[in-house]
């Protein structure tokens, strides 16, 4: 009877192999076709979405042409397998007026690119009667005469290390440069910072604002500058127009106005 048994087991264990292999073939068909239809999309894109059109989308100081140059993006070239990040920075370079790019892939054959320009907000001294003009990101844009800062408000009492035109500007005392971005910002959210004519932040805790050519304004640090802004707004709304003198913020819960 083990003699027998022995026997069965021994002409089963064929037959299991057997079936183990007739199952192989049925689980490649699948990757097969999945491998054939990967092929075909590969090929499709490769052959058909071709570049026609490169266009540039938007108003800046540098024409659509150039920044179509600039960009690299051959017609022909495939549409899907173009470097967007590498045609960005040939764009960006040498173009520190522009603010953002983006390129955008439109099928079947088109490339279109968006720049924004950068909006000089302040005016930072220089050597020799210089200044640097930047946005309020502290982009630095480009080193222009006085009589060519087109009346941006100026800003004292800062020193610049390594200024670059395209690059970001870094000050040496980071907090003053914390203030000066919050004065920046608060301002423009405020609708007034084409008012100021000048920011002197040499010392700190004692910041003062030229606000046109009839107040200065003491800050004394940017806590609650919101609020102090507001308070500014409503004192030189309830000036005459001929009052000169200094509006004092320094208490944020206060304004005093001292006439000259």
């Amino acid at each position: 009877m083990n003699k027998e048994n022995r026997k069965n087991a021994s002409m089963a264990k064929p037959q299991k192999r057997r079936r183990r292999r007739r199952r192989g073939p049925g689980l490649l068909i699948p990757f097969f076709c999945l491998t054939l239809a990967c092929a075909a999309v590969l090929t499709a894109v490769t052959i058909f979405f071709k570049v026609k059109t490169v266009e540039a989308v938007g108003e800046t100081r540098y024409s659509k042409q150039e920044i179509v140059q600039a960009a690299g993006i051959e017609t022909g070239e495939n549409l899907i397998f173009i470097n967007k990040i590498a045609a960005i920075n040939r764009i960006f370079d040498g173009r520190p007026y522009l603010d953002e790019v983006s390129v955008r892939r439109r099928l079947p054959d088109t490339v279109e690119i968006y720049v924004t320009e950068c909006v000089p907000a302040a005016a930072l001294p220089a050597a020799e009667g210089q200044y640097w003009l930047m946005d309020k990101k502290g982009k630095l844009l480009e080193l222009v005469s006085a009589e060519e800062t087109g009346g941006l408000c100026a800003v004292v009492g800062l020193e610049l290390q390594q200024p670059e035109a395209g690059s970001y500007a870094d000050f040496l005392d980071k907090e003053k440069e914390k203030a000066l971005f919050t004065i920046l910002n608060t301002a423009t959210n405020s609708d007034i910072l084409e008012e100021i004519i000048n920011i002197d932040i040499n010392q700190i805790f004692e910041i003062r604002l030229r606000y046109t050519e009839r107040f200065v304004v003491e800050l004394g640090t940017v806590e609650d500058l919101t609020k102090k802004i507001g308070f500014l707004k409503s004192v030189v709304e309830r000036l005459g127009e001929m009052d000169t003198g200094v509006i004092d913020l320094t208490n944020p819960q206060t304004a005093r106005f001292r006439p000259e």
